[in-house]
């Protein structure tokens, strides 16, 4: 058996937080190995550095893409990513192994609640999805773009660049900053990015022995979800310039799959499918169709 599994991260907090919590469920399956963590730096992470706008990108991936390099080269065995950063088809002999149970897959607002803005009031978000929710809701308001961390973020807004911003549920609970969450936004109406609050736990196919490891941390219906929410994105054809979002709910052996499309960037339409458990895949693609036709 391999003795021992580097995992691969960026180097935000968020994302060592992640990287070290994979770690830490693999040495309790596994207390055998000698389990590391290597930071690598994305494309994505070096444009936040520069303050370069995530809507400039043409496609989603930009902090994933230098990962599975590293995965593809050996570098690394596998590599953790939040699921709302990958790109919707994956480098040939690399997948999604393992999903783990999913998170709050919600967006939140920190600062002022949407209601309680004034007319010009500066929201900060850098989501082109979120941007366009926003200004469907609340027309009066100014979308002001925001890059950096979860701190650097909360930091800018504390400093008054910003009366609110709008960030994940889920990364400000793995953070313990839950705290600052002023409100909670509706994901039927405010619909999720595809992905938001689960981990991709990402490996090379014919790694059989990881592969075997980390399917351990799978969670099935994270997994079923996930897939419905990101074989949408890829019908859709979904990057850093479409606003698109996809929540996808399972209750036994059914899903409900709701998603969205602000098709000329401000006005959002929606649509809700249901099917089965079997083919998440099929939903996926009916609902990009649905939006699509509109």
């Amino acid at each position: 058996m391999t003795e021992h599994v580097t995992i691969g991260t960026r180097g935000s907090a968020l994302a060592l937080v992640q990287a070290h919590w994979v770690r830490g469920e693999i040495i309790k399956l596994s207390p055998h190995l000698d389990v590391h963590v290597l930071i690598i730096q994305t494309s994505g992470d070096k444009s936040q550095a520069a303050n370069t706008p995530l809507s400039s990108y043409s496609e989603k991936g930009i902090f994933a893409k230098e990962l599975e390099v590293a995965l593809l080269d050996g570098e690394i065995d596998v590599a953790v990513h939040s699921m709302k950063d990958m790109a919707s088809t994956l480098p040939d002999r690399l997948h999604i192994a393992a999903v783990p149970l999913r998170q709050d897959a919600r967006d939140a607002i920190v600062g002022r609640p949407l209601a309680q803005l004034r007319p010009g009031d500066r929201v900060g978000t850098g989501s082109v999805r979120r941007s366009a929710l926003i200004r469907y809701l609340r027309p009066d308001l100014n979308i002001v773009d925001i890059r950096g961390n979860v701190d650097t973020r909360i930091g800018k807004l504390k400093e008054g660049q910003y009366e609110s911003i709008v960030l994940a549920v889920a990364g400000l609970n793995r953070l313990g900053r839950s705290s600052v969450i002023d409100e909670v936004l509706d994901p039927n109406s405010f619909v999720p990015d595809p992905g938001q609050g689960a981990l991709a736990i990402q490996t090379r196919v014919d790694d059989l022995l990881t592969n075997k490891i980390v399917a351990e941390l799978n969670h099935d219906p994270s997994f079923v979800a996930i897939t419905a929410e990101r074989a949408f994105l890829a019908q859709y054809g979904g990057g850093c310039q479409t606003p698109v979002g996809a929540w996808a709910t399972v209750d036994g052996e059914n899903i409900r799959l709701t998603a969205m499309a602000a098709l000329d960037g401000t006005v959002p339409r929606y649509t809700v499918v249901t099917g089965s458990v079997l083919d998440p895949v099929a939903m996926g693609k009916a609902a990009a169709q649905k939006l699509l036709s509109a």
